[in-house]
């Protein structure tokens, strides 16, 4: 028979690290949805063809880029670098993921 090891501790620390791990997905995969639907709003402002509610979505874009102070940048600009802060965002939460 296998002798028991000793516990020390460390599955408690190992199980809050997993908590915390999980909760660093969640809260990423939740800005990622955001930043994703800011982009696509942010696309769909530069077509005037675009359906209304995605010209909504720009629009809160707009409106979120002037509190950053980017919003004198081209729409085009701005929606490029938030495509990209997305794809970042989105690669952390495979990083981010316990294993």
């Amino acid at each position: 028979m296998m002798a028991r090891q000793a516990k020390d501790g460390s599955e408690k620390f190992s199980t809050g690290r997993r908590v915390l791990g999980w909760l660093a997905v969640v809260g990423l995969s939740l800005l990622t949805l955001g930043g994703a639907a800011l982009t696509l709003g942010a696309f769909a402002n530069l077509n005037p063809g675009a359906p209304l509610w995605l010209r909504t979505l720009g629009s809160v874009e707009a409106l979120q880029a002037g509190a950053l102070g980017v919003g004198d940048l081209p729409g085009f600009w701005r929606a490029v670098g938030l495509s990209v802060i997305t794809s970042v965002l989105a690669g952390l939460i495979a990083f981010a993921r316990p294993r």
